[in-house]
């Protein structure tokens, strides 16, 4: 893909415009990793320039939609990084036992396959009949699609592989239907699931929760916009609750230890304190 040489200064005007117009804020995004986002929305829409994405989002107020789609456009697997998985059945889950409720939030929840993947360990634990849970993105298309629950048939191989690194005795495919090239999830899965629209960034919390997963989308943000989110995690998280992020959100050094116990490194799993 073409570079298309975006500047700091068209960076910083462009997503400007974008809050002033809708309210839409991506100034605190990391600035490298945005640029890289847009150079992909700008190629994909065949837009050219910086400049012709600038006209059509000030012309066009339904485009913006389909600008967030591109830009947010998430990296996600079933059951990626096992380790945490197991964590989360045998050790945080057993924790939760006692509750009457147990209330999740998937922040940041893309095309769904985390969702479905905590329906799955929810099913194996016994605990998703008394489970509630919320998953958001800023991303319409992406909620759609976790809605849908169906992934392209090797996707879901790769994902059966994965699985098997949590549970080596489990059968992945009791979990979903054929249908051509894809699977389609079980819907049970989500049964428990209410998907919505939400921005991190500008909206607060939809509620309070025993965990909160918030896996590979903070990466995205600059360090002011983590803190910020650090401390709106911990306000919305009940008494003893657990943060769960991504391996490469590259949170620990800006984690506050007078807030967070850190319960499980390895698996990036942090207890409000």
């Amino acid at each position: 893909m073409p570079a298309t040489q975006i500047t700091d200064e068209e960076l910083k005007s462009l997503t400007s415009a974008i809050l002033r117009r809708y309210g839409i804020d991506f100034t605190c995004y990391e600035p490298t990793s945005l640029k890289r986002r847009v150079d992909r929305c700008i190629s994909v829409l065949k837009l050219e320039t910086v400049h012709n994405l600038w006209v059509k989002l000030l012309k066009d107020q339904l485009f913006v939609h389909r600008f967030m789609d591109e830009v947010s456009v998430g990296l996600t697997a079933m059951f990626r990084d096992p380790i945490m998985w197991r964590a989360l059945k045998t050790d945080i889950l057993n924790k939760l036992a006692t509750k009457s409720e147990i209330s999740i939030w998937h922040a940041g929840c893309s095309s769904g396959e985390e969702v479905y993947t905590m329906g799955v360990v929810l099913q194996e634990s016994g605990f998703q009949s008394k489970s509630k849970a919320i998953a958001t993105d800023i991303s319409d298309a992406a909620i759609a699609e976790a809605q849908q629950g169906k992934y392209y048939h090797l996707k879901l191989a790769e994902y059966g592989k994965n699985y098997r690194g949590y549970n080596p005795l489990g059968s992945f495919e009791k979990y979903y239907q054929r249908d051509g090239a894809d699977g389609v999830m079980n819907s049970q899965l989500v049964d428990h699931v209410d998907f919505r629209h939400h921005n991190l960034i500008s909206e607060p919390p939809p509620g309070k929760f025993d965990i909160i997963f918030c896996r590979n989308v903070m990466i995205y943000f600059d360090n002011k916009a983590k803190i910020n989110l650090l401390e709106q995690f911990h306000q919305h998280l009940n008494d003893g609750g657990y943060l769960i992020i991504g391996f490469y959100d590259a949170l620990v050094p800006l984690i506050d230890k007078s807030k967070y116990y850190f319960i499980n490194l390895d698996a990036k799993i942090f207890q409000k304190i």
